[in-house]
Formats: structure tokens, C-alpha cells, sequence
């Protein structure tokens, strides 16, 4: 069965970057550069991998990764941002997000979550 994967981050070229190259790799992969919206797709549908920012307008990655995890317990968040060090990616893993990613990042780290 085809692995699928959401995309929620405030910059295009990132969306569109992951989105092209996994889904050259069969990856089924949705994306959203809105955060609220983000949420209501990961809350109405069931990824292998819900991949946030944590640093976005109206609302961050670890308001998102509590809002699903709220929800969805078992929903694998993996949070990726420019600042390790930044409070709210903290408040994410916290949340219970699975990982952090530090941009930029290498795709293959974010395959090791897929698979």
C-alpha cells in the first residue's frame, strides 16, 4: 500500500520541494501552507506522516502537533524548523512529536520516518 504524507509549512519551495520528490519516490503526498487548514486535513484523513513547521503565521507546529495528537494519539508528527533550540520545537517534541528536523535538512532524514 502506497505511504502517504503531509506537508504543513508556510514556504512554497519547501511544499513543493518534498511533494516532487516523494512523490517520484510513489509517496502519496498532500500539502498545505496554511496551518489551520493543515490541521483539519491531518484530523480528516490518516497519513504515515504528518511533517510540520514549527515557525508559521496563525498558527505554530506545536499548536498543530497538540491539536492532532489531541485527537489522533497515534499520529506520527515529525516537526522541522530553523531553530533547534526554539521553545515552541521543544513544546512540540514534548507534545509528543516523534522527531525534529533542523533546516535545511536532508530529504533521506525525512524517509527514515517512513519507513
Amino acid at each position: 500500500m502506497q505511504k502517504s504524507m503531509l506537508v504543513i509549512d508556510d514556504e512554497p519551495m519547501i511544499l513543493d520541494a518534498i511533494k516532487i520528490i516523494f512523490e517520484d519516490m510513489g509517496f502519496d503526498v498532500q500539502t498545505s501552507s496554511d496551518p489551520v487548514e493543515g490541521t483539519e486535513v491531518a484530523l480528516a484523513r490518516d497519513f504515515d506522516l504528518i511533517v510540520t513547521d514549527i515557525r508559521m503565521p496563525s498558527r505554530s507546529g506545536a499548536e498543530v502537533t497538540e491539536a492532532v495528537l489531541a485527537k489522533k494519539p497515534k499520529a506520527r508528527i515529525l516537526v522541522i524548523t530553523a531553530y533547534a533550540n526554539d521553545p515552541l520545537a521543544q513544546r512540540a517534541i514534548a507534545a509528543g512529536a516523534v522527531g525534529l528536523l533542523k533546516k535545511p535538512f536532508e530529504i533521506a532524514k525525512i524517509l527514515d520516518f517512513l519507513t
